[in-house]
């Protein structure tokens, strides 16, 4: 049996967690997957006090309604996602840069696949989401990230001249339909994850090369 170690006369107890921060984030995550699981015609707020076991009034005391609960939980997601973009700009060269964000799209999408879905492919009318990560993509900080890789690769002669922000979207919607398509199932013949990968990446190497001058 092993003794307990006893506190030190001047010890101060370890910190409790900040309930209120504890139940905004079940709150949020719990919304996430409650839209996931219903859709949006069964989606409410009464839904989500009962699957974290609180009550709706309790919902009111974090979020002013449905709309702001959705709103926040995208926000949250696209906070996490641009964390991920981030880490692309460690590479050494504009080209590695280029392709560490097409990289970091896809981790972000196999390891957060409910986020992904919850963010990416799910309705615009009925989701309530920041406009400038939605409605308008090339006003949101994770598109400006790749704006600023086409720009930068433009200005190195390796992606042939012309306006960034369309050959942005072009290049977004290829690495944006290539996880889609993995996440929904279409593209499970490519294999496990990791051979999903390779193939993502010379899906990309391939597009990127017909854009160079």
């Amino acid at each position: 049996m092993v003794a307990k170690r006893k506190a030190s006369p001047g010890a101060k107890p370890a910190p409790a967690a900040p309930v209120h921060d504890d139940t905004r984030a079940r709150l949020l995550a719990t919304a996430r997957d409650a839209y996931l699981d219903g859709g949006p015609a069964a989606f409410s707020l009464r839904e989500v006090a009962r699957r974290v076991g609180v009550s709706a009034a309790a919902v009111y005391r974090h979020f002013d309604g449905k709309d702001a609960l959705l709103g926040a939980a995208c926000e949250q997601g696209f906070a996490v996602f641009a964390g991920y973009l981030m880490k692309a700009l460690t590479e050494p060269t504009p080209a590695l840069r280029l392709r560490a964000t097409a990289d970091q799209y896809l981790r972000f999408g196999l390891e957060n696949p409910r986020d992904y879905r919850f963010m990416f492919m799910s309705s615009l009318e009925e989701l309530a989401a920041p406009v400038d990560v939605r409605k308008a993509p090339d006003r949101g900080p994770g598109f400006r990230v790749l704006v600023d890789r086409v720009r930068e690769n433009m200005d190195a002669g390796l992606i042939a001249p012309g306006e960034v922000e369309p050959i942005a979207v072009l290049i977004w919607a290829n690495v944006h339909g290539l996880v889609s398509l993995r996440l929904a199932g279409h593209l499970d013949s490519a294999g496990d994850d990791d051979a999903f990968t390779a193939f993502y990446r010379q899906a990309n190497d391939r597009f990127l090369a017909a854009l160079a001058p």
